[in-house]
Formats: structure tokens, C-alpha cells, sequence
């Protein structure tokens, strides 16, 4: 199973940038999608023209133009899906369409767009809320069902130094703060393995991430903020993991996972 993972920053701008040419060279069997920025009503000739290859679930955020998640899953793949989801219940969280997730056979995939905490920190404590809160859906779910669990998404964090260009001018910066960056180390500690980093432990300058100002990407200064996690005992089922940073059309970039379910 090919899976992606991509903020693309507003489903309509990326659209008409560089999406559809990823789309048409990878098609990955299930495309999870962070910041969408859309309602249905405002994307649907877009979502026509991937029916029928695609299902396409969206959660939108309550307000025009923000956040927002969604999920594109290849026909053949979707009549294996049992459930679909939407939400953590909790309406300070769901009003911005922060979370959707489907259950399949053998697997669940929790797809994430974790708050900014903003650059007056103000939204740290709502960021470590929902991070957590997704952290222990995450793991009653694998109780419950004792099925195997993808954590994907933009989870705002840069985790190590070696994750971001410049760390030390960053330490005080949303995205690098030390109670924000503990959040992943718990992740790891409920026996998450973050795939990108297992596989590439002391490469740096691999990013997801870079600021628009100052031609940041063209010289690689960013950071990464983008992940797949997976339950410990989905490690020997991985084939690839890639960050494909030469894919325009978003601020981010996209990850491709290949495993084997």
C-alpha cells in the first residue's frame, strides 16, 4: 500500500499548481491532506474529476478558508474501509476540522493537522491539548481493536535539532519550543516509531517545510514538520519512505510511505 501525506495549503491553490502533475505521476492508494482550506460546495468540480478513481472524505473546518482535513482513497481500496471518522468529539477541536480517520481490516490511519501554536505562543496550550488527545485516541483505538496504527500529518513540530536549519535562533519559536517537541518524545515512548527518521537517523537537512520569504526552499532552509508515525510492530512492513521536496504547489511538501498491509 502506497500512502501520501501532504499540507498542501489550500486544496483550490494547489490545484492549479503543482498537485495534479504529483497525482498523475504517483496516485498513491490513500492521500491524506492537511490544510484544505475548502468546503465541498467550493471544490466540487475538483473532487468530480478524481471520482472515479478517488473517494474523497473531507472535514472541513467551520470557517471559510481554514485548516481543514481530507482523505482520498483509491475505489478499490475504499470497499475495504469499515468505518470513517471525523473528529476527537470535542467541539473546540472539530469546528477546525482538525482530524479524520478510517478503519480498515488489520489498520487504522489518523490523519492530522495539528495547531500552530502562533507566534505569541497562544495557542500552545490548545496545540498540546489536541496533540495529546490525538495520542490517546491513537492508543485506545489499538486496545480496542488491536489493530496496528498510522499516525500521518502536519504535526507542527520539529522534534530534534537536526530537524530544522537553525535551531538555536529558533529556540523560543512555535514549532521548536522544548514542552512542544516532549509531545513527540511521548509519541515515541507509547512505542511510535517516527519511519522518516528510523530509516535516515543522522542525515540532515531533510525538510517538509520552508517559509516563502526569502527563498528559503531554493536554499533549503526549512524545517520538518511532517510525519509518519507508525505502531512498532509495522516496522518490518515498510518498503520506503521518501520526502519528496522537489514537489512545488504547497509551502510543505509530500511523503510517500510504501507498506506492506
Amino acid at each position: 500500500m502506497i500512502l501520501a501525506t501532504w499540507n498542501v495549503n489550500g486544496l483550490r491553490s494547489v490545484a492549479t499548481k503543482g498537485f495534479q502533475a504529483w497525482f498523475d505521476s504517483y496516485r498513491p492508494d490513500v492521500i491524506a491532506l492537511q490544510e484544505i482550506k475548502a468546503h465541498e460546495e467550493d471544490v466540487t468540480p475538483l473532487l468530480e474529476s478524481w471520482s472515479s478513481e478517488y473517494d474523497t472524505q473531507l472535514f472541513s473546518a467551520q470557517k471559510k478558508g481554514y485548516s481543514g482535513t481530507a482523505l482520498l482513497i483509491k475505489k478499490n481500496i475504499s470497499q475495504k474501509v469499515l468505518t470513517i471518522n471525523r473528529g476527537l468529539n470535542e467541539e473546540i477541536f472539530d469546528s477546525e476540522g482538525r482530524l479524520i480517520w478510517i478503519e480498515f481490516e488489520n489498520i487504522i490511519l489518523i490523519n492530522g493537522y495539528f495547531p500552530n501554536g502562533q507566534r505569541d505562543h497562544s495557542r500552545v496550550d490548545y496545540k498540546l491539548d489536541f496533540s495529546r488527545k490525538v495520542l490517546k485516541l491513537a492508543q485506545s483505538l489499538h486496545i480496542k481493536t488491536k489493530k496496528e496504527i498510522i499516525i500521518c500529518g502536519d504535526v507542527n513540530t520539529a522534534h530534534r535539532e537536526i530537524d530544522l536549519a537553525n535551531p538555536k535562533s529558533n529556540s523560543k519559536t512555535t514549532g521548536f519550543l522544548p514542552n512542544e517537541r516532549v509531545f513527540i518524545d511521548e509519541l515515541l515512548e507509547a512505542n511510535f516509531i517516527d519511519v522518516f527518521r528510523h530509516f535516515n537517523q543522522n542525515i540532515p537537512n531533510q525538510y517538509t517545510w520552508w517559509t516563502y520569504r526569502g527563498d528559503c526552499r531554493e536554499r533549503n532552509i526549512g524545517w520538518r514538520l511532517d510525519y509518519f508515525f507508525i505502531s512498532k510492530n509495522l516496522l518490518n512492513k515498510v518498503k520506503k519512505i521518501e520526502h519528496q521536496s522537489h514537489v512545488l504547489g504547497s509551502d510543505h511538501c509530500p511523503i510517500i510511505l510504501e507498506i506492506k498491509i
